[in-house]
């Protein structure tokens, strides 16, 4: 190789010098003056040639993934879910005067439902017809367009939403099918209405890394923990504020309750990319592409954690590959290692104090289900009756206690608190419904019960009241009223009347239960 190296250099030597060289090329190519690169060359080119311009491609908008287009739809629900009840407590207030009752039933039933109906088709056309988008489309980032990503028709928009409770109603097939397999995503409402559900893209995020660098099982089984009491905390200290004696403020704690439940948990993975517990261990959340997570994962992982804790959600975390929860597989997300981020601790910092704070006010209520006077019947009134250990029966066929109250030695007036001392005279009334009617007559029972302290049985007597007669008006309730002399020898504590009403011409039955103080004499 040296000796063929050697040759060719030397040939090199016999054809051209390197001076004679540079005399023969400076002769065919004169110097050229040396000259800086413009770098405002390229702004000032002008007429530029038509046929080299290249269109842009359309990055503003693409077609809504199922992950996306399922978060929407479960946030829509959810808010289709309220506006059921409030459709339902304003029809009782209008048309019986009272919120809080059984479901409407027969021609009622018919004309709540078709006004829901109504609602709720106005709900979605009015949303995507004057802002192409609704509630849960809007935190999704999501609108609705025809083809070509312009403006949908408010033709096509109600089309698309007539059709609507076909494609629920169908949810698996077709709907489902046809969102998997449709290149534009759009089920069958879309298909006839030609509208496409397009998703708005924001400026690529920073990734974080992904691979081998998943938080490991057993860290997430202890940060589950952590979140969970949490949770279970801000949600506890909620329903300290339900009580008997206001139902109707207690069951719109109950009604909100899950949307308390989802705001706290899009707070904190939403705002934050992670939880009280995945900070404490130095994780956050990302997608599988290491991207940060959005509204569709957070709100994917708020409804699929039901599904976590539980055996099979244990297993999964252990058995998956990423160390994954069935939270973590429906919105496509993992758990990793990365550094805290302190600004989480402002979070922190907001979270415990709302929950000492819902904790402190709510142990102000005397009747909390921390105390022994906790009871739930007002939702007899709704769901079904029971609340006091008695039979069970659908609130569409059963009888329902109204109005008990305490009253004073006079009768006139409900008593202040239910207090006794030993001796005393105990008055008591409520107002009864839901018995049945023959001929414009009714035939209710009711059997009495008291209960000591100590949960013995103390007075117990069978048909203390026989009501079986005709009525005045069959839709006014019954109003019973019963007398209870306490002996002078009662020991202070809790007792506990038990009512077991009879519908003697339907054959049903309800107990119920309600408490007193004994005081010291």
């Amino acid at each position: 190789m040296a000796d063929e190296k050697n040759l060719i250099d030397d040939e090199a030597t016999e054809m051209a010098s390197p001076e004679e060289f540079k005399e023969v090329f400076d002769e065919v190519t004169p110097p050229q003056p040396e000259k800086e690169f413009d770098t405002n060359t390229l702004a000032n080119i002008e007429n530029f040639p038509e046929e080299e311009a290249t269109p842009l491609p359309r990055t503003g908008l693409n077609v809504a993934s199922i992950k996306d287009r399922a978060a929407a739809g479960l946030l829509d629900i959810l808010a289709l879910g309220y506006l059921y009840w409030g459709c339902l407590l304003g029809y009782n207030t209008l048309v019986w005067g009272e919120l809080l009752r059984p479901f409407p039933k027969e021609g009622h039933a018919i004309i709540f439902h078709t006004i829901f109906t109504l609602l709720a088709f106005l709900y979605f056309f009015v949303s995507e017809g004057a802002f192409f988008t609704s509630l849960g489309k809007f935190f999704a980032g999501l609108s609705v367009r025809n083809r070509e990503g312009g403006q949908a028709s408010l033709l096509s928009i109600a089309i698309r939403n007539f059709l609507r409770p076909i494609d629920y109603l169908f949810l698996f097939f077709p709907t489902w099918v046809l969102l998997e397999k449709s290149s534009n995503k759009q089920r069958l409402g879309d298909f006839v209405a030609g509208t496409v559900v397009m998703k708005h893209y924001a400026r690529a995020p920073q990734r974080v890394r992904v691979s081998g660098n998943s938080a490991s099982a057993t860290v997430r089984l202890l940060t589950g923990f952590i979140d969970l009491l949490f949770s279970a905390a801000f949600i506890g200290g909620l329903l300290l504020f339900i009580d008997y004696k206001r139902p109707i403020f207690s069951f719109l704690i109950l009604l909100l309750t899950p949307l308390f439940y989802l705001l706290w948990h899009l707070m904190w993975e939403g705002l934050f990319q992670t939880t009280i517990g995945l900070w404490i261990f130095g994780c956050k959340l990302a997608t599988e592409e290491g991207t940060p997570i959005g509204f569709t994962q957070a709100i994917l992982r708020a409804f699929f954690k039901l599904f976590d804790t539980n055996p099979i959600g244990w297993l999964t975390l252990f058995l998956s590959n990423k160390n994954q929860r069935p939270s973590d597989l429906a919105a496509g997300t993992v758990v990793v290692y990365e550094k805290r981020s302190l600004h989480v601790l402002i979070g922190f910092a907001v979270a415990l104090i709302a929950i000492i704070g819902v904790w402190l006010a709510g142990m102000q209520n005397p009747r909390s289900f921390i105390t022994p006077f906790f009871k739930i019947d007002f939702l007899s009134k709704v769901f079904t009756i029971n609340v006091g250990g008695g039979r069970s029966i659908p609130s569409t066929q059963g009888l329902f206690i109204k109005r008990f109250n305490f009253l004073e030695s006079d009768r006139t007036a409900p008593r202040k608190n239910a207090e006794f001392k030993p001796g005393e005279t105990i008055l008591f009334s409520f107002d009864m419904t839901g018995f049945a009617v023959r001929n414009n007559e009714a035939w209710v029972q009711e059997d009495l019960i008291v209960r000591y302290p100590d949960n013995q049985i103390g007075f117990k007597q069978e048909t203390i009241v026989d009501f079986h007669q005709l009525l005045k008006d069959p839709e006014i309730p019954l109003e019973i009223m019963n007398t209870l002399a306490l002996p002078p020898n009662a020991q202070p504590g809790h007792y506990t009347l038990v009512l077991v009403l009879h519908d003697r011409f339907s054959d049903r039955h309800l107990t119920e239960q309600r408490t007193f103080l004994v005081t010291p004499p």
